[in-house]
């Protein structure tokens, strides 16, 4: 009996280190995940000064950063395969990520979804964009949804090709017409952009629902450009992922935010996550698609057309966040639309 009792003891110690073992693991994970466009770079630097063989290839492949156009050119370099990689099993794990849609998206159609709030780094719509393999194409097989982020990620050396093989592309106006033309490539693709940007960013404060979106014409106008439909869509708990440093109008924080943001066009903003690794905070993160908003195509719509698919879309926005919020995000405060 003793001897029983001590192997059972064992058995048990062993579960427990392997537990640790796991969860550790699924934490690195996610940890360098979430700060790899910070480590990327870093790693550049440390090749370039420590490695004086390959300084010439280095910058070759800096400034091929600065003039490839593919991130510009409506298709990219997107792998498929990205969506095979291990990392995407921790993510889940941590994040425990779901998708609820009000209803089904039809493959051979066209859509620009609109992706709130911005949270501090966009982590969910990075997810449900592209080929992660936890996003709107593994519930739709044969839509293709492509991501759109800063034209400056492109510049970040490694991080940028690990963007392209994502399916991201640039969000600038020509970037966006060309992911949306069937004519330049023989491609049928959806968008997703995140509407509020940096000035959003500056608001993801941990409970918040403050979006900025009231003034946001330029997406309604290319989905009406190119004729497709609008699909509001509402990330619960993005900016629970980390904590923004108080940064009220005229505080120190909130003047170097928008010093950087005025100088650059998007901003670096003050947040901590749970260590000093930057580890975000675990939190369940429920993505909620609308009901696509139907679009009719039109070269030359008048602000008066784009006024009202944009009322509707607020619309939209504000009836799914009354609908979920409650059993998703029960401690989040009431939505506001403040620019």
């Amino acid at each position: 009996a003793p001897a029983n009792g001590y192997a059972e003891e064992c058995r048990a110690q062993l579960v427990r280190i392997g537990t640790f073992v796991d969860e550790a693991t699924t934490t690195l994970m996610v940890t360098l995940w979430t700060t790899s466009p910070v480590l990327c770079l870093f790693f550049y630097i440390y090749l370039l000064v420590s490695f004086k063989s390959l300084r010439t290839l280095l910058l070759v492949y800096l400034v091929f950063c600065f003039f490839d156009p593919r991130p510009y050119d409506g298709v990219g370099r997107r792998v498929s395969a990205v969506s095979k990689l291990p990392i995407w099993a921790h993510v889940n794990k941590y994040f425990k990520p779901r998708m609820i849609f009000e209803e089904p998206l039809d493959a051979s159609k066209k859509y620009v979804f609109g992706s709130h709030p911005h949270g501090v780094i966009s982590y969910t719509s990075q997810l449900i964009a592209g080929t992660t393999g936890l996003g709107i194409e593994s519930h739709f097989p044969g839509l293709v949804v492509r991501g759109v982020t800063m034209p400056a990620t492109f510049s970040i050396p490694f991080f940028r090709d690990y963007a392209l093989a994502m399916g991201c592309l640039s969000c600038d106006r020509d970037s966006i017409r060309a992911i949306l033309s069937e004519r330049r490539h023989k491609l049928r693709q959806s968008l997703l952009v995140v509407v509020g940007g940096a000035q959003e960013s500056m608001l993801a404060h941990e409970d918040s629902a403050d979006l900025v979106l009231l003034k946001r014409r330029g997406f309604i106008s290319e989905a009406v450009r190119a004729g497709c439909d609008l699909v509001p869509v509402y990330n619960f708990n993005e900016n629970s992922i980390y904590k923004l440093v108080d940064n009220p109008p005229g505080s120190l924080a909130y003047r170097f935010e928008m010093a950087i943001r005025s100088f650059f066009g998007f901003t670096i903003l003050l947040f901590h996550g749970r260590n000093i690794f930057f580890t975000p905070y675990r939190t369940q993160l429920t993505t909620v698609v609308g009901r696509p908003i139907r679009v009719k195509r039109n070269y030359d719509a008048s602000p008066e057309e784009i006024d009202e698919y944009h009322r509707q879309y607020v619309d939209e926005l504000t009836r799914l966040y009354a609908k979920y919020q409650p059993k998703y995000a029960p401690n989040s405060k009431k939505l506001r639309f403040v620019a």
